[in-house]
């Protein structure tokens, strides 16, 4: 329980959106009310010291962005999976070990960023992720990244730099909307010619590997 007055619960529209912002605010644990406000689009709990995420963040069905970034997360609730509207995902900055399954049953999903964790696999799950645009997984214990990812057409934006990454899979170079390909700070001995030819590409960093030679 927080001393004092706590922190302020209403919520605010920003850009339109029904916002609560409880950012920076030294939080151990989200206060109870706040899953009453079902009315919620936009929660942000980012810079603070929680060690979890209740179940009922479930009640929020409205809810299309989350920010729980920079906090000491080592798992996501299963209820994420429900929360159906639910479009950007920032869960950067944690201690989490793995992406829990129902992540990837959100259909609307177009951004994912969970660099600077401690994740050490991807599931094949992730091809389900059919609107994902960005997808930031820098900065992990990453030794490879799946197949799967290579069936999200709409992908723009990857980004897997500060991985263990040996190698790329086969059929990167299908990702016909790829903009900006991050791979820097890995263990690569080579990097697909395909990418050099992606009519697409406008930034790939390859920078900290450890290439003999660049298509």
């Amino acid at each position: 329980r927080n001393i004092g007055a706590g922190p302020n619960l209403q919520p605010q529209t920003v850009n339109g959106r029904l916002t609560l912002d409880l950012s920076n605010q030294g939080l151990t644990s989200i206060p109870e009310e706040v899953f009453g406000i079902t009315d919620l689009e936009y929660l942000d709990v980012s810079n603070n010291i929680l060690t979890s995420i209740p179940e009922a963040i479930g009640r929020l069905q409205k809810l299309n962005r989350l920010d729980a970034s920079d906090n000491l997360l080592t798992s996501l609730p299963q209820a994420i999976g429900s929360l159906q509207k639910l479009t950007h995902l920032f869960v950067y900055d944690n201690k989490l070990t793995e992406v829990q399954a129902g992540v990837y049953s959100l259909p609307n999903l177009e951004v994912l960023v969970v660099g600077n964790n401690r994740l050490s696999t991807l599931p094949p799950d992730l091809e389900k992720l059919r609107k994902l645009t960005k997808l930031y997984i820098h900065d992990n214990r990453l030794t490879n990244v799946p197949q799967a990812i290579c069936s999200l057409p709409n992908l723009e934006v990857l980004a897997v730099g500060n991985n263990l990454l040996s190698k790329l899979p086969p059929g990167v170079e299908r990702l016909q909307k790829l903009r900006e390909l991050y791979i820097n700070d890995n263990q690569l001995t080579e990097v697909p010619p395909a990418i050099c030819s992606h009519f697409r590409l406008e930034v790939v960093d390859v920078s900290n590997n450890k290439l003999s030679t660049f298509p």
